[in-house]
């Protein structure tokens, strides 16, 4: 394995660029990278892409890689794709040294699609790669006090729209760009779209970036220390450090920010929250997004341990305020580099598990977020069984069985921490006072379908959206959005703005649209491989609206595994389109309190695909919002008292009914049945005896949806199941589309999803009153009589 580094430096206008690449040099080759460095002439358009690709050439499986960039950052606004603040709508680029030779038809910058496709290229040859930044990337990015980083005026939009356009006729190969970023590569970077990076003297009088200087002065403090720690470690260190200089720039990690530096290799803190000295005592980042309140107690530990342990422990913090942001207390000694935090004792309501081994009730009760408690009181309950112990909610199974009680109670804590998200609520005296609009839809080919932020029914493989409009008139606000997925798992769905994204007065903003081509693909749900798939569960998406950047990624976990595999729920496709910025946190720790407000969307996520689509609309539809899933067993569907209200033929007509009813087979597999009644000579006001009123009898299982139409007809037609075709699978719109060629037209007038209930238990009946006719529908069960 080897270690290799580019690093690319563009000195215009600046002081402190090859400043930058002399002390990133000297601070990895103690990490054992020998270093390419392209800078001064060579630093070109032509000369940075010419020595990335030569980067990918070389590249090898198992490498550890580093690509840094030091230099002025640049943007074009297009105020059709999004507000005046950068961000939503801003298209970014680096500035290489020949940038003042751009033409119109001749673009010197490199875009972020260009520099996200090259990171592509380089990950498909080894995901072990890290990205710095340190340059702005938005239309807010300087470097005052000093020197700005970034290009002095705006690009039209038009000429790098024209740009990548014509990169992508010759052949760039867009299909690999990831505007969230990718997955694969750890990227640092120096502000947000609304802060300003930072160039200027560091403390031995040497003009350098702000983050560039705090980083490898941070690198150096990790390679002498010994210490094993992840890049979310390195990150904290380097705020801490860029802030005392610095307060309006704030770096930030994008991606797999949990690995160990300078390896793939992930560490799972399961709650342990970092801990940075601030005036006064000490901050424990995101504690407040996890329920924490004033008087709960935390163990600080030296690094990433996964448990607390009294014999290594620094020392503990009572939190003696808690904001939107952190918690806060006193620790009474310095706190040492990657310090973390472990929350032991807390008023927080547990999650309460009910288990009859009092081995398992001794494990939870020592945990300070879990408890027990009997029967139907425990929010889940624990099974023993040959193969190990296995967490059960209302549903069933949760997982395959572990082996050891460790490690189902670390399951257990990721699901109570999850579940604090969950049901998190903004404090009275930090209730945020700017009001917010938060919509919640399912999209399909680019439409939005409107759905209640409760209780609907979001099928595996469907795409949704979340819109939220900051509605004040005078301040912004900073949204982020939280995945709570089935397995536990908590994923930022804004993964390029982990403080929140920025929205200023009056700008909404849709999460699931695409900035760049201006579509809305949405963002697609999976059902996780490690939770069984016997019936729907409950999913939450988590809007956080705060008056500040606030950093969530802190309470990123994993799910569940499946076996020794990690295999997490989460949305496949992520929101934004920003490239490689972000939102960051600046309020000084002791000053102002961060105001918050909390909007969750709860929606069953059902593992099966979706049902067929349909474009029939019915005069009645009573198809509920979230139908019942389970099995029916033995179900009798019956139609009475039919009545034709109007008839609208000037001679006794002879009128038909069509009813289709669709529900599956014990294997899941689609079923179908129909049933055609006629009807001559028919009155107004008549009531109609059907010679079989039983339009369905049979095992029903997963569901159990009825459709029926009326129409006229003039003379003798088959019945449906003779005109339908055969060997296919049968839908609403097929029926619909048989009946009107067979019969001129047929009224669509009842459609219905019955629920496990009505057959199950007892008889439920349906009265139906549509514009022309009306009828009662009953759905009965194997015990009724018939």
């Amino acid at each position: 394995m080897a270690r290799k580094a580019l690093l690319i430096g563009s000195q215009v206008g600046l002081f402190g660029v090859g400043n930058d690449l002399k002390a990133m040099t000297a601070a990895l080759e103690r990490w054992d990278f020998t270093s390419t460095r392209c800078e001064g002439e060579n630093a070109s358009r032509a000369g940075i892409l010419d020595e990335y690709e030569r980067f990918i050439g070389n590249a090898r499986e198992d490498d550890a890689l580093v690509v840094y960039y030091s230099g002025h950052g640049g943007y074009a606004h297009d105020p059709e794709l999004g507000h005046g603040t950068p961000g939503p709508g801003t298209l970014q680029f680096i500035v290489p040294t020949d940038f003042e030779e751009t033409t119109e038809d001749d673009f010197r910058g490199i875009t972020a699609p260009e520099l996200s496709v090259l990171l592509a290229r380089l990950t498909e040859r080894t995901q072990n790669v890290t990205v710095v930044l340190d340059c702005c990337h938005s239309g807010h990015m300087s470097r005052a006090p000093g020197l700005v980083r970034s290009y002095r005026r705006p690009v039209p939009a038009s000429v790098i729209s024209s740009h990548v356009e014509t990169l992508r006729r010759e052949g760039l190969a867009l299909d690999l760009w990831n505007p969230p970023g990718n997955p694969h590569a750890v990227r640092i970077v120096a502000c947000a779209p609304e802060e300003r990076a930072c160039e200027g003297q560091n403390a031995d009088g040497v003009p350098m970036g702000y983050l560039t200087d705090a980083l490898t002065r941070t690198l150096g403090e990790l390679h002498d220390s010994g210490l094993t720690a992840s890049w979310a470690t390195l990150v904290d260190r380097l705020r801490h450090r860029v802030n005392q200089v610095w307060a309006g720039q704030r770096p930030e990690i994008e991606g797999p920010a949990r690995r160990i530096m300078f390896g793939t290799r992930e560490i799972d803190p399961l709650g342990a929250l970092p801990v940075t000295e601030v005036r006064g005592g000490v901050r424990i980042a995101g504690a407040a997004l996890l329920g924490a309140r004033p008087g709960d107690r935390f163990v600080v530990m030296p690094d990433d341990s996964p448990e607390p342990d009294e014999e290594r422990k620094v020392g503990d913090v009572l939190a003696d305020r808690v904001d939107a942001q952190a918690a806060y207390g006193v620790l009474g000694v310095p706190v040492p580099l990657g310090a973390r935090a472990h929350l032991v004792h807390t008023a927080l309501p547990p999650l309460l598990v009910h288990t009859d081994d009092p081995d398992l009730v001794t494990s939870i009760e020592s945990v300070a977020v879990l408890g027990t408690a009997a029967g139907d009181l425990a929010h889940v309950r624990l099974e023993a069984g040959e193969e190990g112990y296995t967490i059960h909610d209302a549903a069933g199974p949760l997982h395959e069985p572990r082996p050891t009680i460790a490690a189902v109670v670390a399951d257990l804590r990721r699901f109570a921490r999850a579940r604090a998200l969950k049901t998190l609520v903004e404090p009275v005296n930090l209730a945020l006072a700017e009001p917010v609009t938060v919509r919640f839809g399912r999209v399909s080919d680019g439409a939005t379908t409107p759905l209640p932020r409760s209780g609907a029914t979001i099928h595996s493989g469907q795409s949704i959206c979340v819109e939220v409009r900051n509605d004040s008139k005078t301040a912004a606000v900073y949204v982020s959005l939280l995945d709570v997925g089935l397995s536990g798992q908590i994923a930022s769905l804004y993964p390029a703005s982990p403080s929140g994204l920025r929205l200023d007065p009056g700008v909404g903003y849709v999460f699931g649209s695409d900035d760049y081509t201006r579509a809305l693909p949405g963002m697609e749900v999976s059902w996780p491989e490690s939770v069984p798939a016997t019936a729907p569960r409950e999913e939450t998406i988590v809007v956080l609206v705060s008056s500040e950047p606030t950093d969530t990624r802190v309470l990123e976990q994993p799910g569940i595994a499946k076996s020794r595999e990690r295999s997490i729920s989460r949305l496949e496709r992520h929101l934004c389109m920003i490239g490689a910025s972000d939102g960051r946190e600046t309020t000084s720790v002791r000053g102002r309190p961060v105001t918050f407000s909390v909007h969750a969307i709860n929606f069953d996520l059902d593992p099966r695909p979706a049902p067929i689509g349909e474009n029939t609309v019915f005069e009645v539809d009573d198809r509920p919002s979230a139908p019942t899933f389970s099995d029916h067993g033995e179900v009798t569907l019956r139609l009475s008292n039919l009545v034709v209200h109007h008839n609208r033929a000037s001679r006794g007509p002879r009128i038909r009914l069509d009813a289709l009813v669709l529900t599956e087979d014990v294997a899941g597999q689609p079923r179908h049945s129909v049933h055609t009644e006629r009807f001559n000579d028919v009155a107004d006001g008549e009531r109609l005896s059907l010679r079989d009123s039983d339009v369905f009898r049979g095992d029903a299982h997963g569901r159990l949806d009825v459709a029926i139409w009326i129409s006229q007809e003039t003379s003798g037609r088959p019945g449906l199941n003779a005109l339908l075709p055969q060997g296919e699978q049968v839908s609403v719109d097929i029926v619909q589309g048989v009946l009107d060629q067979a019969l001129g037209g047929a009224t669509a007038v009842y459609r219905n999803s019955l629920t496990a209930s009505a057959a199950a238990h007892r008889a439920q009946c349906f009265d139906v009153r549509a514009k022309d006719f009306s009828f009662r529908c009953t759905v009965s069960g194997p015990s009724e009589d018939r």
